[in-house]
């Protein structure tokens, strides 16, 4: 009996032998898939598909070897890379950045609009709205400590002529500068007084509608752009022209710096002067390649960003724009967001958000985080009722978006971080 039973056994040994293959662990079959396991096996195997044959009872099967590859986390705890870790600190800052904007009852809701509503302004208290629309109205609303929205506070209606801008002095909110076919107004809502400046006439070929305001020594002053490169400076205190300046191309856009030593205007071909309004010269001009055809400029409060939008919807910005050269060639961040002209540009009072919007299509507006240079993506989404977008302005906190549309109405959103 032993000397069969180490027969069978001898046989069973060279059987085993003869087959094509040897393997030294077991094949697991799970959910119709065959995998290796190798939990005791230390060889290393390659990662390409493999097919061996295996012979069982004189047929002959293929089976397909299936190898896991290493997961991509699954990697040694070296030393971080300085560009892992920066790219690891953009990710979470990007992810911090992301804002949350809640739709609020309309700013005007209580007297809406009965045309566009060009113009949007907060004051400095944030109490204040201002709005100018199509209908030749500029109004007013007003919001009390305990009320959480606006109510109508007063109203000035320019006769057969759309309002184009409006704006709240610097140097405090109760008067207003509003611009129109006819030209330049100055509004004071206590004493209801409206007075037309002489400075900036129609017929001289100014644009009452480009102008913008800046504060010099606790002075008002106010710039409009004309034809054939003219920029035109006039104080409002004595209202006088103060000074008439000549520039190369048709000027598009201008902004006074915070404290209204220098005045920052964009031709058409995108090349940017800076003014020394006490010399009233051109101290220093930018341009760079990538920005052509521009229409408008924005500065932030603290003067440390520049942007400029074009009419292909093209919006740069730059953040070491200050030099002491007189011609400088500087590259811009850029942001393709819109793909038609920028109507709206200015950044919020802090400078991180940098706002762009277009009249030319719908819910054409775009917020961009300028620490990164990316835009908000989580809104507005396809849901938010902006419309066409004309107007829009940040309150002084960051807190309020105001967005005026097409249809009348002074969108508000609350806004956080």
């Amino acid at each position: 009996c032993d000397t069969w039973a180490s027969i069978k056994h001898l046989k069973r040994e060279s059987a085993y032998r003869s087959a094509k293959i040897v393997r030294s662990s077991p094949l697991n079959m799970r959910d119709g898939f065959i995998s290796e396991d190798r939990s005791n096996d230390g060889a290393q195997v390659s990662e390409t598909q493999k097919v061996r044959r295996l012979v069982c009872d004189g047929a002959e099967k293929k089976l397909k070897l299936v190898t896991q590859k290493r997961p991509k986390w699954a990697v040694d705890n070296g030393p971080v890379t300085p560009a892992f870790a920066t790219g690891l600190s953009n990710r979470i800052l990007n992810r911090r950045k992301r804002l949350s904007l809640t739709k609020l009852v309309d700013a005007n809701v209580s007297c809406p609009s009965a045309g566009v509503v060009s113009s949007t302004k907060f004051d400095k208290t944030g109490r204040l709205l201002l709005t100018g629309g199509s209908d030749g109205h500029a109004r007013i609303f007003v919001r009390e400590h305990s009320d959480p929205s606006y109510s109508m506070l007063g109203s000035f209606h320019n006769m057969n002529a759309p309002v184009q801008k409006v704006d709240f002095l610097p140097s405090g909110s109760n008067k207003i500068l509003m611009a129109s076919a006819r030209g330049l107004f100055q509004l004071n809502i206590e004493t209801n007084v409206i007075d037309r400046l002489a400075m900036f006439r129609t017929a001289e070929s100014w644009d009452a509608g480009s102008f913008v305001l800046g504060e010099r020594d606790s002075r008002t002053m106010v710039c409009v752009l004309g034809r054939q490169g003219r920029v035109g400076i006039a104080d409002l205190q004595s209202r006088c022209k103060v000074a008439t300046l000549n520039s190369n191309g048709h000027v598009k856009g201008a902004v006074f710096s915070s404290d209204g030593k220098d005045l920052v205007t964009v031709n058409s071909q995108g090349t940017i002067n800076i003014w020394d309004l006490r010399m009233h010269r051109c101290k220093q001009q930018l341009f760079s390649n990538e920005v052509t055809n521009a229409v408008t400029v924005a500065l932030s409060r603290n003067n440390d960003l520049l942007a400029v939008g074009t009419t292909n919807g093209t919006a740069a910005y730059y953040t070491r724009w200050q030099g002491d050269t007189t011609e400088t060639s500087i590259t811009p961040f850029i942001n393709t967001s819109l793909n038609t002209g920028i109507d709206c540009m200015h950044f919020s009072h802090d400078g991180k958000m940098l706002l762009i919007s277009s009249s030319k299509t719908k819910d054409a507006l775009r917020i961009i985080d300028t620490s990164t240079g990316y835009t908000i993506s989580n809104w507005p989404t396809s849901t938010t009722p902006l419309g066409y977008v004309f107007s829009s302005d940040f309150n002084r906190e960051g807190t309020e978006l105001v967005v005026g549309n097409a249809r009348g109405r002074a969108l508000l959103f609350a806004v956080t971080s």
